[in-house]
């Protein structure tokens, strides 16, 4: 870390500073004892903060039975968390202001804002105790980008010119140009302000959720998954970032795809308010509902593309006549190939493999009774809906033959394997209801085997990793169709 380069951006005059009633309220506030009546009397001292403050909490999206005429009938009302944070992110919003200094402030505050309500729908809908924090630190999280630029200018210049537009690569071109990144500058300002814990530490680790400090990881992971809101609502190319967020809700807060596509239209619906009430120009706002119907589009043509699809990992090298005829998908021998290139790579990149067996339970009974046809069709609905629900992982979609079919992961962990499986079930039980079998009489069971990259010879290894997923595969049908996926993890050798 250069120090020289910290002393430089926190001496510089010209950044950003809380007023005097800001100030107070944190100091007011970081007293568990604090008195409600001594907090509003600060925040009413300032009559343009108190009217914006309580403009906003009489809006919709705080929806208050009644209206609020004065500061110590919200902090009744509404408790202490949003009145402070309202004011706070109001005091922080007229400490940037707007400057013609060459600095993009409509994506500045566009990332801050949607972050900011994604974190506090998601916080909400999961009566989390931290939400008005959690809106708060996602409006903060750069305010260390903001430090950097004023401080360094066109040197700072250069290295957001470097990272092409993506605030993903923005901390890797901070870190080689000036060996220190915005998150941390931004937690120095949050302490120089003296902000908790739950504000500095969420502003620090913003970019890397998971490395969070244990007793932070709540709030910090809210703030992770609006950036992916984030940028799912502005990417020309929504769909990873989508897929990702969908994964994180899941993985993090349990909060599976429908539930988290509902709460996405909601935060589309949120930051649109939220943007004219605390009046920032965020530019022209994202229709939620187009977003996800062109995702799913998207997914849906990935799944029916036949073979092309199927060679989403290109670094597998499946050679196009090992592709089963009627499905597309990947055949036995392809399969075969696919998983020992898998290993292969795996050992000298240390990237993870998972391998995800499927069977479809009474499939031969039913095709027997209904014909031959009814059931080819049920078993293109399964390749169909195999793709569509891994092709973000990279999955190569095998069939093995009869009920049998099989996907390999390269690059892909248990977790991530387990939570396209469940939505794949999900999918398919529910397309039984209808198909031509009908009745729900065929099920799926899922079995999933991951492989974290060690010292044992590949192939050792790999027929070990063959009979876990076999096994996992066993254990889920002797639980029933449709039970949870059965999984054997593999450790590193």
């Amino acid at each position: 870390m250069d120090h020289e380069i910290i002393e430089e951006i926190l001496s510089c005059s010209s950044l950003p500073s809380l007023p005097v009633v800001a100030l107070r309220v944190v100091e007011l506030t970081s007293n568990v004892d604090v008195k409600l009546p001594e907090l509003a009397t600060t925040i009413q001292n300032d009559q343009g903060l108190a009217s914006k403050v309580l403009r906003t909490v009489n809006s919709s999206f705080y929806g208050l039975p009644n209206r609020c005429a004065s500061i110590n009938k919200a902090l009744v009302l509404l408790g202490l968390g949003p009145v402070k944070s309202l004011a706070l992110s109001f005091s922080l919003i007229g400490s940037i202001g707007d400057q013609d200094d060459g600095f993009d402030y409509q994506n500045y505050w566009r990332r801050g804002l949607y972050t900011a309500v994604a974190a506090k729908v998601v916080a909400d809908h999961l009566k989390l105790a931290v939400a008005d924090e959690a809106f708060l630190a996602g409006l903060l999280q750069d305010i260390g980008v903001i430090a950097m630029h004023r401080a360094l200018g066109f040197r700072y210049a250069e290295a957001t010119e470097a990272a092409g537009g993506d605030h993903r690569q923005l901390v890797k071109s901070e870190l080689g140009a000036f060996e220190v990144q915005h998150p941390e500058i931004g937690a120095m300002l949050a302490q120089r302000w003296k902000f908790p814990d739950e504000l500095v530490i969420p502003v620090r680790y913003h970019e890397r959720p998971t490395a969070a400090p244990q007793g932070h990881h709540e709030i910090v992971r809210l703030i992770g998954l609006g950036n992916l809101a984030h940028d799912a609502m502005t990417d020309a190319d929504p769909v990873p970032a989508l897929r990702k967020l969908y994964q994180r809700a899941d993985q993090w807060f349990g909060i599976k795809s429908d539930s988290m596509q509902a709460l996405f239209k909601k935060i589309a619906e949120g930051a649109k308010d939220m943007s004219s009430l605390l009046r920032i120009d965020t530019g022209s706002h994202p229709d939620a509902e187009s977003i996800v119907r062109e995702a799913e589009k998207q997914l849906m043509g990935m799944a029916t593309a036949g073979n092309g699809s199927a060679q989403t990992l290109d670094n597998l090298l499946i050679d196009s006549k090992q592709f089963d005829p009627l499905t597309g998908a990947v055949g036995r021998a392809g399969f075969d190939l696919a998983l020992k290139k898998a290993f292969e790579l795996s050992a000298t990149s240390k990237e993870p493999v998972a391998l995800v067996q499927v069977a479809l339970d009474g499939l031969q009974k039913a095709a027997g009774q209904i014909g031959t046809s009814a059931g080819d069709e049920t078993v293109n609905a399964c390749i169909v809906l195999l793709r569509k629900h891994f092709a973000s992982l990279g999955g190569v979609i095998c069939k093995l033959g009869g009920d049998l079919f099989a996907v390999v992961l390269y690059g892909a962990n248990g977790r991530a394997a387990q939570h396209s499986a469940d939505e794949f079930r999900m999918s398919f039980d529910k397309a039984m209801l209808t198909w031509p079998l009908g009745g729900g009489t065929v099920k799926s069971s899922v079995g999933i085997a991951s492989h974290e990259p060690g010292t044992a010879a590949i192939h050792a290894g790999l027929q070990q990793f063959v009979v876990a997923s076999v096994n996992a595969l066993k254990a889920a049908r002797a639980s029933g169709p449709s039970a949870a996926p059965g999984v054997e993890q593999r450790a590193a050798a």
